[in-house]
């Protein structure tokens, strides 16, 4: 749902972010720049099923705004709505680009709305990043240790049928 680039990126004109607030205008100012190119590249965006509203900062916060031209494009309950939050929150929290914006504090509030009904959104911060990388980890072990319980094909050893021929044997032929 959404694009963070690489905010790393910056040019002359805008120096290096160093605090967690000028890296949330940074990152806000590439998903706007991104956003607006994408937008410039569709024949009619006003046909598209969800559309780029605007990306703002405030604070170490950036807030990132869809709007869905078809209220069917939210997610119908919370199971979906917490799957389509883990799944942005893994790109946000895996994704060697954005990696260091979680490091520095930086959060994404993201919030796609529809009229007629409620706004669906979320945020992604440090503390999401932890919980998925704690599950990530907990998933891993499980599986080993799973693993580590049956024997799996490439662990048994390999029985090669085999076939003798003596000298005699080659005579008698």
């Amino acid at each position: 749902m959404a694009a963070i680039g690489n905010a790393g990126g910056q040019t002359a004109g805008h120096p290096e972010p160093k605090t967690p607030a000028e890296m949330a205008q940074a990152i806000a100012r590439s998903i706007d720049a991104m956003a607006h190119a994408f937008e410039a590249k569709v024949p009619n965006p006003a046909t598209m099923p969800i559309a780029f509203e605007a990306a703002t900062s405030h604070d170490n916060v950036v807030d990132v705004r869809y709007r869905a031209n078809d209220a069917g494009m939210l997610p119908r309950n919370k199971a979906e709505g917490e799957d389509r939050r883990l799944r942005f929150a893994g790109k946000f929290c895996f994704d060697g680009r954005v990696g260091l914006l979680q490091k520095n504090g930086v959060v994404i509030h993201q919030v796609l709305s529809a009229s007629g009904v409620s706004p669906f959104e979320f945020t992604i911060d440090q503390s999401t990043c932890v919980a998925l990388i704690e599950d990530a980890k907990a998933r891993v072990e499980a599986a080993e240790r799973e693993r580590g319980a049956r024997p799996t094909p490439l662990d048994e050893p390999k029985h090669v049928h085999t076939m003798t021929i003596r000298p005699e044997q080659a005579e008698q032929k």
